[in-house]
Formats: structure tokens, C-alpha cells, sequence
């Protein structure tokens, strides 16, 4: 009976924890399926992994784990930087006519 319940007692105190990019990346993938399997898909601190190409090599690829909350955030201070960069350089356009 233990050993059933402890699993799930684990899972549940995880899903209350806000876990950091260096836990995630800590997380082995069988931890990640453990975790995720009491999560919703669109929950916060559903982890997902994405893997890329890895520039220069046609076959090794670079895996990225994070929560949603932490894709959010980088996504939102990837655009923020985008925003700045073309508010920056709005003004800068010289006509040589």
C-alpha cells in the first residue's frame, strides 16, 4: 500500500513546487514522465522538451527541457527584445538622395 501511495505523494508535492531551469535540467526523463503524468498539458509547470539541430553537426541535436512557464517567459523576453531592438532603430533610417 506504500509503495503505491508514495509515488503519488511525490507527484502531488511537485505539482505544488515551482521548479527552476537547473532542477528541470537536473531531471532525468523518466523523472519528467513522472512528473508530467499528473499535469495537464497546458498546466505551468508541464515540462516540455524540444530538440534542435545543433549548429555545425547534420546529426547531433540539443535537447531543452523546461516548464511552460519558463518557455513563456523566454518567449515573452525574446519578443520584449525584438520590440526594443526595432523601437531603437526606427528613428536611425537615413535617406542619401
Amino acid at each position: 500500500m506504500t509503495t503505491v501511495l508514495l509515488p503519488l505523494l511525490i507527484a502531488a508535492q511537485a505539482t505544488t513546487l515551482s521548479l527552476s531551469p537547473e532542477q528541470v535540467k537536473a531531471m532525468s526523463h523518466q523523472e519528467i514522465r513522472a512528473h508530467n503524468a499528473v499535469l495537464q498539458r497546458g498546466d505551468a509547470e508541464y515540462i516540455r522538451c524540444v530538440k534542435t539541430e545543433k549548429v555545425g553537426s547534420l546529426v547531433a541535436r540539443e535537447v531543452s527541457c523546461r516548464t511552460n512557464a519558463q518557455w513563456r517567459k523566454a518567449q515573452d523576453i525574446g519578443n520584449q527584445d525584438a520590440r526594443d531592438a526595432m523601437d531603437a532603430y526606427k528613428g536611425k533610417a537615413v535617406n542619401s538622395n
